[in-house]
């Protein structure tokens, strides 16, 4: 499975300097759980604020309409490329405990975000895919025994 096909699309980005009620805005107004921060419309990502980061923000006292999603960012920014194999993106979640990654051009560009999600949804639709190949072949064979009869 590639994630190109993730990666298409707009991403919904904020600048670091926006608040975090802006935050939470802007992730209504575009039905996301997840914000990339940029630096510039067309920089690298420097960051993800997520509505489980803006929770815990407020959990712990701070005022949304005066603390700036910078204040969410933690560590540095994992990201993977379009043509990473999905098993070393589910890893690299696994391996920092994040559910989403930034995707990134060769240049360090953003061009999309893939979710844990992303990931399980395309891969039930191969699996599908698969299941229906196989259904349609045993069909072709002998239509009326069941996949168990044609196994023995």
């Amino acid at each position: 499975m590639s994630l190109s096909k993730l990666a298409q699309g707009s991403v919904a980005t904020i600048l670091p300097s926006c608040t975090v009620s802006e935050a939470a805005r802007q992730m209504t107004m575009f039905s996301v759980g997840a914000l990339v921060l940029v630096e510039s419309p067309d920089g690298a990502p420097v960051g993800i604020i997520t509505d489980r980061d803006i929770v815990k923000m407020i959990g712990e006292g701070l005022d949304p309409k005066m603390a700036t999603v910078a204040g969410s960012v933690g560590g540095a920014l994992k990201t993977v490329t379009a043509n990473e194999p999905t098993n070393q993106v589910v890893a690299l979640m696994r391996q920092n405990g994040v559910r989403r990654l930034p995707i990134v051009d060769g240049e360090g560009h953003l061009i999309g975000i893939v979710s844990l999600d992303d990931i399980l949804l395309r891969l039930g639709e191969e699996m599908a895919d698969v299941a229906g190949t196989i259904r349609k072949e045993f069909e072709s064979k002998d239509p009326t025994l069941s996949a168990h009869a044609r196994s023995l």
